[in-house]
């Protein structure tokens, strides 16, 4: 991502979220509500990107190498509880994980990274403006 003067603006993260949602459908209810968010909001949002990118990579894990493991499972399902729990906003992403094939798993470790992107460019346009 730069962050040239042409590049950072509310256009841009307007349009860039509009390009993500059609790519990653799974985060739509946070892309959606990026480009209006305050800084407050794209914080509270970009903290918890780490948990859930380690989420997605445990499940990932599990799936490429360790198989079926309640203990891991339940780990798994206790984090997304407390996630859930603390951030709502985060609720349609979190319960999919579960169900989550390898391939939407790694479609959703894309979408994470390009949700962050586009956090940190929110974040710009607000701290630049």
């Amino acid at each position: 991502m730069t962050t040239s003067n042409e590049n950072v603006s509310h256009h841009k993260v307007k349009e860039q979220s509009d390009e993500l949602r059609t790519k990653y459908p799974i985060f739509t209810a946070i892309l959606e509500r990026i480009p209006d968010m305050d800084l407050k909001e794209v914080l509270s949002v970009l903290v918890i990107v780490d948990p859930v990118r380690s989420l997605l990579k445990t499940h990932a894990t599990r799936l490429t190498f360790i198989g079926e493991d309640k203990n891991l499972d339940q780990i798994i399902e206790e984090s997304i509880n407390q996630l859930r729990t603390k951030h709502a906003l985060l609720a349609g992403i979190l319960e999919r994980i579960h169900k989550m094939d390898l391939k939407d798993t790694a479609v959703g470790l894309l979408g994470i990274d390009a949700m962050e992107s586009l956090l940190k460019l929110r974040m710009l346009v607000i701290l630049t403006s």
